[in-house]
């Protein structure tokens, strides 16, 4: 009987929009209403993490404090597709906390309508990706860096294929420079037997000469 009970009380406080707001006051996205000027209605514990800002210091202030100036025309542009009746899912632009840090967001913007469909509002959600964004761009860095050192050791590569090619054409150069010393070795050698037998022949000679000398005396 009592899980009856209870039951029939959390459909009940649904319907009353109880859980809802609940839900939206737990989460961790920056869920905050504004008048069709911009004027600031609501204002979660979401809002509060991501901005700084407490409700009580917020709401009736336009939604333009947390809107770099820069930005200003491109949200007007945003809600004025929203008060069209469309609604902007996951749009990626930066925002402005309390303490004057611009930081990244993904917003999400819808109509409020009454009970007769007329719209008599907005509904914002804001989510913090500065953290991805962070991240995003160091991966785009490191893999900058990794293209940059992929480059380094092509050109390092090519230079020692450069210089082992240089190093095959010195050996090439060392062994035709060693076959012609060895090549000159030997000329050296056919002329000193050259000369050998010359200075025998020279010999023979003058011992021929001294004979015939002694013959004539």
């Amino acid at each position: 009987m009592q899980k009856k009970e209870e039951f029939d009380k959390l459909v009940d406080y649904d319907k009353k929009g109880i859980l809802s707001s609940l839900i939206i006051e737990s989460s961790d996205l920056a869920t905050k209403s504004e008048t069709l000027d911009g004027i600031i209605t609501s204002w979660n514990h979401g809002a509060e993490k991501i901005y700084g800002y407490k409700d009580k210091e917020i709401i009736g202030k336009n939604v333009s404090t947390t809107i770099p100036p820069h930005l200003i025309n491109s949200f007007n542009e945003l809600t004025k597709k929203v008060v069209e009746g469309q609604s902007i899912q996951y749009y990626e632009t930066k925002r402005i906390r309390k303490d004057g840090i611009i930081i990244d967001v993904s917003i999400s913007i819808f109509p409020v309508k009454d009970e007769n469909g007329k719209i008599i509002g907005i509904l914002t959600l804001d989510k913090d990706i500065s953290g991805l964004i962070s991240a995003g761009k160091e991966l785009v860095f490191q893999n900058k860096e990794k293209g940059k050192r992929a480059d380094e050791l092509v050109i390092a590569n090519k230079e020692l294929a450069f210089q082992d090619k240089e190093k095959e054409k010195r050996a090439d150069e060392l062994v035709i420079a060693n076959k012609e010393l060895a090549f000159q070795d030997q000329e050296k050698g056919k002329r000193a037997d050259e000369l050998f037998i010359a200075n025998k022949e020279l010999i023979f000679q003058n011992v021929e000469k001294e004979k015939r000398a002694s013959e004539l005396i």
